[in-house]
């Protein structure tokens, strides 16, 4: 139910499934709806993202799953965003193009 859970939120083709779980094998025990869909929820409302920019993210960071946005990806993003004085936009492209 994860997988297909996933697949249908993120609109993963098979492919890419298989090799996100080749990638990551963690996200199999992950919970979507106490893990994974709260995470991806809050970094797509955080930045501003469009599905098709989660998606990008999530293939190429599959692990963002297993951290727990406030108290690990917000402050980062935070620091991140006030160390270079960049704007909100800078700073999803930079996520966007540059997730890890």
């Amino acid at each position: 139910p994860t997988l297909d859970s996933v697949q249908i939120y993120v609109k993963l083709s098979e492919d890419e499934l298989r090799k996100m779980v080749l990638t990551f094998p963690a996200v199999i025990g992950y919970s979507f709806d106490d893990n994974i869909k709260p995470t991806l929820d809050a970094v797509h409302e955080y930045l501003n993202l469009s599905d098709d920019e989660l998606r990008k993210i999530f293939l190429r960071l599959p692990s963002i799953v297993g951290r727990n946005f406030d108290d690990n990806i917000k402050p980062t993003l935070d620091t991140l965003q006030n160390r270079l004085e960049i704007s909100d936009a800078v700073l999803k492209e930079m996520v966007v193009t540059m997730p890890s």
